[in-house]
């Protein structure tokens, strides 16, 4: 048993709690939900999983940006009008009817909530998943902070005026602590290797430019603007959150769905899936990958099962434990998959027996950890014949 799994069954055991306490469905029937980023992939899910597993639940509220040319209505139907939802119209056709919009932004201060949206909210909102976030490791600095780091303060602002919360969640990431030094990231929130406030305002106040010519220095051994952020964003809950049952959920590489509600639904390109989607297409050729590094993937509708899970364990856990539940999702104690597997099942199995519609070429890939076999090989299967017909290959990457 690793070191991970020990800290986690030491902290989270069904024991602790009363035992006439409600199940999960029992629990979320009658509460209204807040969530941020419910327009994103693990969002739908979220929403998708609630619904369907807790349908006496009372309303949903999404904090959406306004956009124009759009009603609340369209945008909602927009949304629900995919295979992940398909499930949960069959089994109740009216669930949209529970679902409001709240106009906000999660860059803006106060998330830019009217009066009447922020009341509300403060009156009548019982549990909070904090889910929305910039995930693009290329993000300026500057816009990192103020979405993830920010983003979050504000957030905790508004929970400390609520009069019913029961439990908020705060979804963050298992690689906000790769600077750390240590063999396996444990259950609590690392010190943080920057002040929190100090960043906060050198977004908003320094000029870009010299923020951005300063962030290598300022990230230090984080290697992303991402992990980063969200390192800082964890200290501001676990310094923050008071008298707040917290959650601090920490998904690794969330992948496609594993079962529920239908196998394999992925809505996006992210990570390793456009690495895939690439080679299965028949336009990706050749990587250059460690093929035996181990990657951890989990799949997203296990990690939402976890984050309703842990909202519902620590809502029940005995009033007398302050500090904030933290929870790593992850699977690499139980399965582990590297670079070498993954590609091998995502061609030989996936690709090729259930292959695309519209092929450049017929699906194969070379991996090597080997630089200059690798720009040999990018050079005799990706140039040359790109060389031949340029807009073909063109067309096909749009």
């Amino acid at each position: 048993m690793t070191i991970v799994q020990k800290i986690f069954i030491e902290k989270v055991t069904l024991s602790q709690l009363p035992k006439n306490a409600p199940s999960i469905c029992e629990f979320y029937a009658d509460q209204n939900i807040l969530i941020t980023g419910g327009t994103g992939f693990m969002g739908k899910v979220l929403i998708e999983k609630l619904l369907r597993s807790c349908p006496k639940i009372k309303g949903i509220y999404l904090i959406m940006r306004s956009k124009k040319n759009y009603t609340d209505e369209q945008r909602l139907n927009k949304m629900f009008n995919i295979p992940l939802f398909d499930k949960l119209k069959e089994q109740n056709p009216e669930f949209s009817t529970k679902i409001q919009i709240i106009k906000g932004d999660i860059s803006e201060l106060q998330y830019g909530l009217s009066d009447s949206d922020l009341e509300f909210i403060i009156n009548e909102i019982n549990i909070v998943f904090h889910v929305a976030a910039s995930i693009r490791f290329d993000d300026p600095l500057a816009k990192a902070i103020l979405i993830n780091t920010r983003g979050t303060r504000e957030m905790l602002r508004i929970l400390k005026q609520m009069k019913n919360l029961k439990v908020f969640l705060h979804t963050s990431t298992t690689y906000c602590n790769v600077d750390k030094d240590v063999d396996a990231i444990e259950e609590k929130v690392y010190k943080a290797t920057a002040n929190w406030e100090t960043m906060i305002s050198a977004a908003e106040t320094m000029d870009k430019n010299v923020l951005n010519f300063l962030e290598q220095k300022i990230l230090n051994k984080f290697p992303n603007t991402y992990t980063f952020s969200k390192n800082l964003a964890e200290v501001i809950v676990s310094e923050n959150c008071g008298e707040i049952p917290t959650v601090i959920f920490r998904p690794t590489v969330v992948m496609g769905t594993e079962k529920e509600p239908m196998p394999g639904w992925v809505d996006n390109y992210n990570g390793p899936m456009g690495l895939i989607t690439g080679v299965l297409s028949g336009i990706l050729h050749t990587v250059y990958i460690a093929k035996e590094k181990v990657c951890d993937y989990v799949p997203v509708d296990i990690a939402i099962n976890g984050m309703i899970a842990s909202a519902w364990y620590k809502a029940l856990e005995p009033t007398g434990i302050k500090k904030c539940l933290v929870i790593n999702s992850s699977t690499r104690d139980f399965i582990q998959v590297d670079n070498r597997m993954f590609l091998y099942y995502g061609v030989k199995v996936v690709g090729l027996a259930n292959p695309f519609s519209q092929l450049l070429w017929y699906p194969f890939c070379f991996h090597t950890s080997n630089k200059y076999l690798y720009w040999f090989l990018f050079l005799t299967l990706h140039l040359i014949p790109a060389s031949f017909n340029p807009s073909a290959l063109a067309s096909n990457c749009r």
